[in-house]
């Protein structure tokens, strides 16, 4: 999801002005005879300043506490300590500063728009969204509130009021192509029928975004040849899916199978949708396997759902299924071969990834698994790893992954040289690839080159610290180690 960034803040008050108000405020104290805590409140005040342009929010929020501490009854000074908590993401302290100095001299929009950042922090959103909605009614047009709002109501699910504001930004930002498309966006979830004409107004602001508007502009068109708001709703849906806007996605596919409960394709996408935002897309498929039983896609789906939760025993009868009624997909085949491999076994793994191959022997993607499963599991390297790996190279003789493997190959059968001159092409191609990086690692290690392995197998842990790749990363820095 593109979320649309606030603008430029406008200048800080100038740290003269800021010195007045604290001048005044000290003279104000001083005149009503607490002379004793003046020059302690100098203090907490200048080291407050020399910590917030050292960006210490901490040091600067304890000063301004304890100017709050000795000045309970003055409003600016436990405002100011709000504010410094937020920066310190100290939020409780915040909300309570903020409503003691609401308490002392009244709200004002900016006071209702900074308690609002501090539940924000807190993860309180409503009470978020209800304090910068009160800041709103004040300043209706004021920009960085707007993008909050905007922001954490399309976020929330309530795209009508998210919708609203966006329309008050296209007047505030009438140049900013990312709120016009924010506002498309939502209209094409919400009311297919009203969104054509907003995304052709993002297409002539911004051509770089002229690609995802037509996927989104296509869709509408097919859904809407149909007659069936449902079909649209999906379509919408599935184009959603293939820009990566998981959310609307599911916004859009539920609209569509609650217009049309018996509709299973809708069902299969949106609980791909669910899935791919860390939901349960569980009751989704079964839904769609329960309507559509003989459909390919439904089973293919679900299985795949069961794949990333890690269960693969279930996923096979799943993917099994629908490669008794797809026997020509190379996917299907594939897949079942990848949970085969990560239930230990090879021989099977080996036969469906094989099958695959056979199925489309000019599609680099399945050369490129059946190389990587040899590899990954050091299976039958130099015999059919090799070739398969050299036979990817040749279909897509760029491709990071296909270079990577092909040189990790060389490296398993002790030709370093070549598979060192591979995997640095692999890196030229692909900077971010933390296989190659691994693969460099153990590389450098069976060179007996300690450092550099180290220094090679901490990348691949950075890129990838929670995946496949960081993970043989850890455990081969336990074997360094």
């Amino acid at each position: 999801m593109t979320v649309i960034e606030a603008a430029p803040a406008q200048a800080a008050p100038s740290a003269w002005a800021a010195w007045l108000r604290a001048a005044l405020l000290l003279a104000a104290v001083a005149l009503l005879g607490a002379q004793p805590v003046v020059l302690p409140i100098a203090q907490d005040w200048l080291a407050a300043q020399t910590a917030t342009a050292a960006q210490d929010y901490l040091t600067a929020a304890d000063a301004l506490a304890d100017v709050a501490a000795r000045l309970p009854n003055y409003g600016y000074a436990q405002h100011r300590a709000g504010l410094a908590a937020i920066s310190a993401e100290r939020f409780e302290d915040a909300i309570r500063f903020l409503k003691a100095a609401a308490a002392l001299d009244g709200w004002t929009a900016t006071r209702h728009t900074a308690l609002g950042d501090a539940y924000f922090g807190q993860g309180n959103t409503e009470a978020a969204l209800a304090e910068w909605e009160l800041a709103l009614a004040e300043t209706p047009e004021d920009d960085a509130l707007l993008v909050r709002l905007a922001n954490n109501y399309e976020a929330a699910g309530r795209y009508p009021e998210a919708v609203a504001v966006l329309n008050t930004l296209t007047r505030v930002r009438p140049d900013d192509p990312t709120v016009f498309y924010r506002l498309a966006v939502l209209s094409a979830a919400t009311s297919p029928t009203d969104a054509p004409a907003r995304l052709l107004v993002v297409a002539e602001l911004a051509p770089d975004l002229a690609a995802s508007v037509q996927v989104l502009l296509d869709a509408i068109a097919a859904g809407q040849a149909t007659g069936d708001p449902a079909v649209t709703f999906a379509k919408v849906g599935y184009a959603f899916e293939q820009l990566g806007e998981w959310r609307l996605a599911e916004e859009a596919l539920a609209r569509a199978v609650n217009l049309s409960p018996a509709y299973a394709d809708a069902y299969v996408y949106l609980g791909l949708a669910q899935d791919m935002q860390g939901k349960d897309g569980q009751p989704a498929y079964q839904q769609a396997v329960t309507l559509a039983p003989d459909s390919p896609v439904a089973q293919f789906f679900f299985g795949l759902h069961y794949r990333r939760t890690g269960d693969s025993q279930t996923a096979l009868t799943y993917l099994l299924a629908a490669q008794q009624l797809d026997q020509a997909n190379p996917a299907i085949a594939a897949e079942i071969g990848g949970a085969y491999a990560s239930l230990g076994d090879l021989a099977l793994a080996e036969t469906w990834m094989s099958q695959a191959v056979t199925l489309d022997e000019h599609d680099v993607r399945w050369w490129l698994l059946l190389a990587r499963f040899y590899v990954d599991n050091e299976y039958r390297v130099a015999d059919l790893g090799l070739p398969a790996a050299r036979q990817a190279v040749a279909l897509a003789p760029n491709n990071a992954q296909a270079v990577d493997t092909l040189g990790f190959a060389l490296v398993l059968t002790d030709d370093f040289s070549n598979g060192q001159k591979l995997l640095e092409q692999a890196l030229a191609l692909d900077a971010q690839a933390a296989s190659v990086y691994y693969h460099l690692g153990v590389l450098h290690s069976r060179q007996g080159n300690t450092a550099d392995a180290e220094l090679m197998l901490n990348h691949a842990l950075a890129l990838d610290p929670d995946g496949y790749y960081g993970g043989l990363a850890l455990q081969a820095l336990a074997r360094l180690g």
